[in-house]
């Protein structure tokens, strides 16, 4: 039998006040476990045809066999698609989101955490097309989707991606997923198919005995993520069998920037009550605002005001944990209701740090525990060949300052300021200490970044 490693997700994000960011997730090396017998190994690559077969009703019996045939090419109006409401995902991927990094504070106190739960959910859908039994269970339980076939959750996903791009060009997610299998990796024609349709991934056969393998790998994450990762992968190994690569990207500009002139040398104090200082870029405004006996918060939007980074403070008698148990995936919605507007001073640190988390024990405590075991993982939809997932690792670099970056590549977009309100100053918000940052879709309520910063 085989083996299957993972090599681990890999997120860029970059927040400017242009605010352009990249976020890039996911590397995946499945190796099978050897098999008892000579295996023949194969890579086909298959293209998507779309068409439309026109018969009567009455006739289809005749020329289909089986009803599993007849739904695979007939019309909708006779068969129609089961459906996932947008809602219903959403809620599900953001429940995921609050409870993963939940678990990983729970096990890393006092250290930077930086997650992008939308990616790591569309990994574990794409993993879902190929699995089956008790590790598909496992995975739709834990997306909080239960009793959902793999094709329904694919068009919820697609869905739910394309309307994160129907906006202004002044803000985007874009999602790009890439399969690089051994030459001979037998992929089941369904996984393939799916991965292709439903999240126009790249699959490409490489021979992983070559030295030449990991620098194809390296240059297309260079491009995909803007120049921003130049290596992913540090070599390749001859029994390395499937590599899936997901990058996703959020661009974006500030709906008003920061002045680089109003920056200045600020400390920032750390948990352990030692000082260290940073630039602060600061800015006075109109604010989305709320404060709480236990927090001060401010809204920064993006573009057209679709996504925003939330800023949370503790108040010098509360601190981070305290204020994560009140932003819960159920209480988050009418916690971010209550912003409101309000003239005030917002000074933060211009930083950029690059964190990197192993999920597979978080991922286990959540339920997702047969996908890692050799024994009991059952991923017969992927491939013909026995394969687990021996780990999951997540990298996130992080980066804030006044400036866009790639700004260049946007020349169209335009921005839209706020007009400076003269008004009395009401509050004042100096991020100087550990902080929550949430990167949110306001219109679908869903969670593109979270991140719990203790040292910039």
């Amino acid at each position: 039998m085989k083996r299957l490693s993972v090599l681990g997700n890999i997120e860029l994000l970059t927040l400017t006040t242009m605010n352009i960011s990249v976020l890039q997730i996911g590397q995946m090396v499945m190796r099978t476990l050897k098999p008892t017998k000579a295996t023949l190994r194969f890579l086909s690559i298959v293209s998507f045809l779309t068409g439309l077969v026109a018969v009567s009703k009455t006739d289809l019996p005749r020329v289909f066999k089986d009803v599993k045939g007849l739904r695979e090419v007939s019309p909708r109006i006779v068969f129609p698609q089961p459906t996932l409401q947008q809602r219903y995902l959403v809620d599900g991927q953001v429940k995921f989101g609050f409870k993963l990094f939940s678990t990983l504070t729970e096990s890393q106190e006092n250290e930077n955490i930086l997650i992008a739960p939308t990616s790591v959910a569309l990994t574990l859908s794409m993993l879902y097309n190929g699995a089956t039994g008790a590790t598909q269970t496992e995975i739709s339980q834990g997306l909080y989707l239960k009793n959902v076939s793999a094709n329904t959750l694919n068009r919820a996903n697609q869905n739910l991606y394309n309307d994160l791009n129907s906006h202004e060009l002044s803000s985007n997610f874009i999602v790009t997923n890439s399969l690089w299998a051994k030459e001979g990796f037998p992929f089941r024609y369904q996984f393939r198919k799916n991965s292709r349709n439903y999240y126009q991934a790249k699959i490409t056969n490489l021979d992983f005995s070559s030295s030449e393998a990991r620098g194809i790998v390296n240059r297309w994450v260079t491009e995909e993520t803007q120049g921003q990762v130049r290596k992913i992968m540090d070599s390749t190994q001859a029994d390395d069998v499937l590599f899936l690569i997901n990058t996703a990207t959020f661009q974006g500009r500030w709906k008003r920037e920061f002045d680089s002139n109003l920056t200045k040398d600020k400390p920032f104090y750390l948990r352990d009550q030692s000082v260290k200082n940073y630039p602060f870029m600061s800015r006075k405004g109109v604010y989305n605002y709320l404060e709480t006996p236990e927090v001060q918060a401010a809204e920064l939007p993006y573009g057209n005001g679709r996504f925003s980074l939330y800023l949370f403070l503790p108040k010098a008698e509360s601190d981070l944990p305290t204020i994560l148990e009140e932003i819960t995936a159920k209480k988050s919605s009418k916690l971010f209701s209550k912003f409101r507007k309000s003239q005030g001073l917002l000074e933060l640190p211009r930083f950029r740090l690059n964190d990197e988390v192993n999920l597979t024990n978080a991922l286990k405590k959540l339920g997702f525990s047969t996908m890692f075991a050799a024994d009991k993982a059952e991923f017969s939809q992927l491939s013909s060949h026995a394969t687990y997932i021996s780990g999951m690792k997540h990298q996130t670099i992080l980066t804030i300052n006044e400036h866009g970056v790639n700004s260049s590549t946007r020349k169209d977009l335009s921005v839209q300021e706020i007009s400076k309100n003269k008004g009395k100053q009401k509050f004042s918000l100096t991020i100087d200490r550990p902080f929550l940052s949430i990167i949110r879709d306001n219109e679908t309520g869903n969670i593109l970044f979270m991140g719990m910063i203790f040292e910039p």
